[in-house]
């Protein structure tokens, strides 16, 4: 196991020790695949339990749900100095920031009680500037209004919210890190961070999987905020799709997002094998989901772009090997 993957490892024998314990023991894939579904469902209740509690506080009692659909909650606001990395980031630099921003989040787990300064502080090691819609809308807020990084942040992780924050974040991290580090047979996964660099959110509007079945989709990805002379403060979200159980193939699959009446879309591809394809990507404004995931596969790359009125999409893969893909995907303007 390489050094990111075992300190991922690590963290989540930390914070979820007795979710590891119970991984660690599973005899089979289809014993580890019903803990993710349990522990899943544990993750959905603690965020329905924090929403009540939010409701209850005066101010917030006409917030949206985040339960119904926990994995659409949950952009993620990057520091400049991230967004900097990501942007340009190839190879091992793809999976490592990753890591780390996952690495970072999944310590909030046991932080729900703590005050909202080191809630924060843990935010921002990981690279990010808060986690979930409420957060996320408030943080661009105060950096609209030229707030200092740090405030905005805070402002996101206030005293009455640092229980949903927390929860948003474990109730991802459970579906994401899970199938990355605990696995009986060999896994095929796809996890892509789409950062949303234009004017407009992103919203998801429909996805195809040639093998495998989606396990994370954040939408929408809201628009950030471009502020001169101090910096771009852009949102991202974390996308996945992984193998099915006990398959003998591994994931290959397409989605859309919708920028105002624009469809923009990715693909992405992990093999169980390389015997005829590798890990590989591909981009597209003219097809449809279904058509893209096909794509991707004939096409077989490691990076494509494609420009069109003015607008970019571009996707890349941290390598062509590998059970567990990283990618960093972009939607920006030319």
């Amino acid at each position: 196991m390489e050094t990111s993957d075992f300190q991922l490892k690590q963290t989540f024998r930390r914070v979820f020790p007795e979710y590891s314990q119970l991984l660690e023991n599973a005899k089979s894939q289809d014993e580890i695949d019903t803990l993710k579904e349990r522990f899943v469902s544990e993750s959905k209740l603690e965020l329905e339990n924090a929403e009540k509690e939010l409701r209850m506080t005066p101010g917030f009692s006409e917030i949206e749900s985040m339960v119904s659909a926990t994995d659409q909650s949950a952009p993620i606001p990057l520091s400049s100095e991230l967004y900097e990395i990501l942007k340009n980031a190839t190879g091992d630099t793809i999976k490592q920031q990753l890591h780390k921003l996952m690495d970072g989040l999944e310590r909030l787990k046991n932080m729900n009680k703590d005050e909202p300064g080191l809630v924060t502080a843990q935010i921002i090691l990981s690279g990010a500037l808060g986690i979930g819609g409420l957060a996320t809308s408030t943080v661009l807020q105060r950096l609209a209004a030229r707030a200092v990084q740090n405030a905005a942040a805070y402002a996101g992780v206030r005293i009455a919210t640092v229980k949903l924050v927390c929860a948003i974040a474990v109730a991802v991290i459970v579906l994401v890190i899970i199938p990355i580090i605990y696995y009986m047979s060999k896994p095929a996964n796809c996890i892509v961070f789409l950062i949303n660099e234009l004017d407009k959110p992103l919203n998801f509007d429909s996805d195809h999987n040639v093998h495998g079945k989606p396990s994370l989709m954040t939408t929408p990805i809201p628009n950030g905020v471009v502020i001169p002379d101090v910096g771009t403060y852009v949102v991202g979200g974390l996308i996945a799709t992984e193998k099915k159980s006990s398959a003998l193939v591994g994931t290959q699959y397409g989605f859309l997002m919708k920028y105002g009446d624009t469809k923009l879309g990715f693909a992405v591809e992990c093999p169980l094998t390389s015997l005829y394809e590798d890990n590989n990507c591909y981009t597209s404004f003219d097809m449809t989901a279904k058509e893209i995931a096909e794509k991707t596969a004939k096409e077989n790359k490691q990076f494509h772009s494609v420009t069109k009125d003015g607008i970019t999409l571009s996707l890349r893969v941290n390598s062509g090997s590998g059970s567990i893909a990283f990618y960093v995907a972009r939607a920006y303007r030319a």
